[in-house]
């Protein structure tokens, strides 16, 4: 019997080494990050998003073999990656740090994060000069979060970054760590918006021409102040006429119309021509705004002879308290 012997050979071919990066180190990494909007820091009623950019650099000694590392961002003082906080005393606002300037992945550290929810690089070997990898992760704040404007920052300052050696997968080495702190100032946003009765605050709404038609004794007609702010406020209001409806061609025609206030169902006496505090408040408002109804009743006209056109100007003003 003719016997055939098959050897099977088995050839194990083992991962590929991963050189130690004997001199890996942080390079530049800014200690402080402050957040800049449109008005500067951070406007509680702007809808648009900022996108902040943060630069740092990796660095890595004359080396025999190619050096891979990569770099993670703690989840700061919310304990949690999904929503970042930074805080001013008992007030906070929600933030987030990513991987890529189109936020498809969140800024994380280990355990958690996996490999697009790093930052990694590698340095090719080099038997000369110290080699520098510039990097950027990306972070905003959410848009329109309604809080109160404060002297001192809003801040989280309890993050870290975290460089490791290796690869993720397996088993890198942590070799140096930064702290790094994000704040913004945020901005005191206070601002009125003259509107028809009922309708919502418009930035762009910020005169009304109240029109009797031809006058008659009692008409009223009115629409509302809706009042938008982050800081406390004050509305006044002041008649150019002292609350007189003057003829178009006065002081040749001296004849007046005198008409009634109401301001949020309290009147108002503008008769002095100087400015009159209406109403103030304190905190924070709505987005859309906190509404108050005015309202103007013609006085009698018993007695007003020169026929013709009759107005006053009234300044209604919003400050900051």
């Amino acid at each position: 019997m003719k016997r055939v012997i098959v050897f099977l050979c088995l050839f194990l071919l083992p991962h590929p080494a991963h050189a130690v990066c004997v001199s890996l180190a942080f390079g530049t990494v800014p200690s402080l990050t402050t957040f800049e909007g449109g008005q500067g820091g951070y406007g509680v009623y702007d809808p648009q998003e900022y996108l902040q950019t943060v630069s740092f650099q990796v660095t890595e000694g004359a080396n025999g073999a190619a050096c891979e590392y990569f770099v993670t961002l703690s989840a700061g003082q919310s304990g949690n990656f999904n929503q970042r906080k930074m805080s001013e005393m008992t007030n906070f606002l929600n933030y987030n740090a990513y991987t890529n300037s189109g936020k498809s992945s969140i800024f994380k550290a280990l355990p958690t994060a996996t490999q697009s929810e790093t930052i990694s690089g590698s340095f090719p070997i080099s038997l000369a000069l110290t080699q520098t990898n510039t990097h950027q992760f990306f972070w905003t704040i959410n848009p329109q979060q309604v809080v109160q404007a404060s002297g001192m920052p809003y801040a989280d300052n309890t993050l870290t970054l975290s460089l490791y050696s290796g690869l993720l997968t397996l088993n890198p080495t942590l070799v140096a760590t930064k702290t790094i702190t994000f704040q913004t100032h945020v901005d005191s946003s206070v601002d009125a918006s003259l509107v028809e009765s009922g309708k919502p605050f418009d930035i762009s709404e910020t005169t009304q021409l109240i029109d009797f038609g031809n006058l008659e004794s009692g008409e009223q007609r009115g629409f509302d102040v809706v009042v938008r702010s982050n800081n406390g406020y004050a509305v006044t209001m002041q008649s150019q006429n002292n609350q007189l409806l003057v003829h178009q061609r006065a002081p040749t025609v001296a004849d007046t119309v005198a008409y009634d206030v109401i301001f949020n169902g309290g009147g108002v006496d503008l008769s002095t021509g100087a400015p009159v505090q209406v109403i103030s408040g304190t905190g924070t408002t709505p987005a859309t705004g906190t509404a108050f109804p005015i309202e103007f009743t013609i006085g009698t006209i018993s007695g007003v002879e020169a026929a013709g056109t009759y107005s006053d100007v009234i300044n209604v003003e919003v400050t900051a308290n």
